[in-house]
């Protein structure tokens, strides 16, 4: 850390930049407002762009003097190569632009929460120093490959736990936690989790820039298809080799597994009957908000990944990459025209002429006259009424079941408002089906239209009783369908 780096950085850093600008104390607290108190990754701009001009107008109250820009202007700097504090893209089936936070900018808005967490006077020293201890004793048990070392590790681990459970047996008090090391504690993992937020945003950028490393060799015609693919999946292999890909696909093979979301819903629930918790509201929401908000993230970072393997996918296309090549032929021709000309250049105006299309006519283009067809003319009037045939069709016609497509949802936000989110099997079972098929296949409607968790790549098997024959179950297979709670839903606020 020597004065050149650290200027180098200082005049380099997207963060830097973000905490030394003018108007960073607004800046921040609207995009902590926005993606971190309501808990959403993206946003879109129809949803951003009033939130910042309603931010201005509050602000106008008090300091009158800020941010008195258009919102649009604001949300464009904010985007640009400049400042790299949000990050503009477009989805598929989207037709206006999303907005998520950058690394950088994640890594100013921790920063500035544990500024102002130590200024009140509670940084959890104890707690953090028995972690470094148990981290730095497992290490170096982990580290070694002699069996005896870990078996004497064990060992030392089997004594301790039979002790404690012979004092308890015994009649001993069992030794609670202080109050003190429980809110220590407690405010480390809901640190700990913060900080997972910004890892995630670290991987999906480095998708992105192997995505568009891959587009721009494509573009420039730099390399040939093998050559392009090799690097791009050398860039990737050592994404995933990493320390920093190692721990992610660890950490989404641990957040897939159906027992871990258990245990973890478990432990969440018992939080909340912790009385020294009581007052840390904005932690218990913040750990609330965990299994929806890793599940979304994990998603987020998966879509990313995908999209570099459709433009792999791409490059292997002949035809395409021939016409690639030829369009950055074309393009090479013309800037080495336009750098000879340079010293010389063209005294007339530079113009291009396009012909207007002629429309033509052709005798022969219309279709020969064809007998238009001829229908038989049934009479489906019937020659005498059947009052009773009519009351039994009505009856019939009565009886067919409606989706309620408000009921749904409230029973789905019911459902998941209690852990933060729900599968579509285990809510089933809660609240079993009462038409069927048409129940699922509504489920799976309202999964589609409020942006929940669909996987398609882990199909289930729903067992659901027959609408004819309440007697009779049927088996269905559906994609994995997770419901989130409302309050991480964007599209429902």
């Amino acid at each position: 850390m020597d004065v050149s780096t650290l200027l180098l950085h200082f005049d380099s850093s997207p963060a830097i930049r973000l905490l030394k600008a003018g108007n960073a104390p607004y800046v921040i607290a609207f995009l902590h407002q926005q993606f971190k108190q309501s808990g959403t990754i993206t946003i879109p701009q129809s949803e951003l762009l009033p939130a910042l001009g309603s931010f201005q107008e509050e602000l106008q109250i008090s300091w009158p003097d800020a941010l008195r820009d258009k919102a649009e202007t604001y949300l464009t700097d904010w985007c640009s190569r400049d400042k790299l504090w949000l990050h503009r893209f477009l989805e598929a089936g989207r037709d206006e632009p999303i907005y998520q936070l950058t690394p950088h900018s994640e890594e100013v808005i921790e920063f500035v929460h544990q500024s102002l967490h130590k200024d009140i006077g509670f940084v959890g020293t104890g707690s953090r120093l028995r972690l470094v201890i148990e981290t730095l004793q497992q290490l170096v048990v982990g580290a070694s490959d002699d069996p005896t070392v870990h078996l004497e590790e064990l060992r030392k681990q089997q004594t301790a736990i039979e002790e404690q459970i012979a004092r308890i047996e015994s009649g001993e008090a069992v030794p609670a936690f202080h109050p003190t090391r429980i809110r220590e504690q407690f405010n480390l993992a809901v640190t700990m989790l913060q900080e997972l937020e910004r890892d995630f945003r670290a991987v999906e950028e480095r998708f992105k820039e192997i995505t568009q490393d891959v587009q721009q060799k494509q573009i420039k015609g730099m390399d040939t298809r093998g050559g392009i693919l090799g690097a791009a999946m050398d860039a990737e292999d050592a994404l995933r080799t990493d320390d920093q890909g190692v721990s992610f696909y660890e950490f989404f093979r641990l957040i897939q597994s159906t027992e871990q979301q258990r245990q973890l819903r478990s432990v969440i629930q018992q939080l909340n009957d912790i009385q020294e918790l009581a007052d840390q509201k904005d932690g218990l929401q913040a750990v609330r908000r965990m299994m929806p908000l890793l599940l979304s993230e994990a998603a987020k970072v998966t879509q990313t990944e995908r999209r570099l393997s459709s433009t792999l996918r791409r490059l292997l296309d002949a035809q395409a990459h021939q016409e690639r090549l030829r369009v950055a032929e074309l393009l090479r021709e013309i800037r080495g025209l336009a750098a000879a000309m340079s010293s010389d250049p063209p005294r007339d105006e530079v113009a291009i002429e396009v012909d207007d299309i002629v429309e033509l006519s052709s005798p022969v283009s219309r279709q020969f006259w064809i007998e238009p067809s001829e229908f038989e003319q049934i009479d489906l009037t019937e020659s005498t009424k059947d009052s009773e045939q009519r009351d039994q069709m009505f009856r019939e016609f009565a009886n067919l079941h409606r989706l309620d497509f408000r009921a749904m949802k409230s029973r789905i936000q019911a459902a998941a408002a209690k852990r933060g989110t729900i599968t579509l099997s285990e809510l089933l079972h809660a609240s079993p089906p009462q038409s069927g098929v048409m129940d699922v296949l509504g489920y799976l409607q309202i999964a589609s239209d409020d942006d929940h968790i669909i996987d398609h790549d882990l199909p289930e098997d729903l067992s659901i009783p027959s609408a004819m024959n309440h007697d009779r179950t049927i088996v269905v297979t559906v994609p994995r369908v997770t419901f989130v709670a409302k309050e991480v839903t964007r599209s429902e606020m």
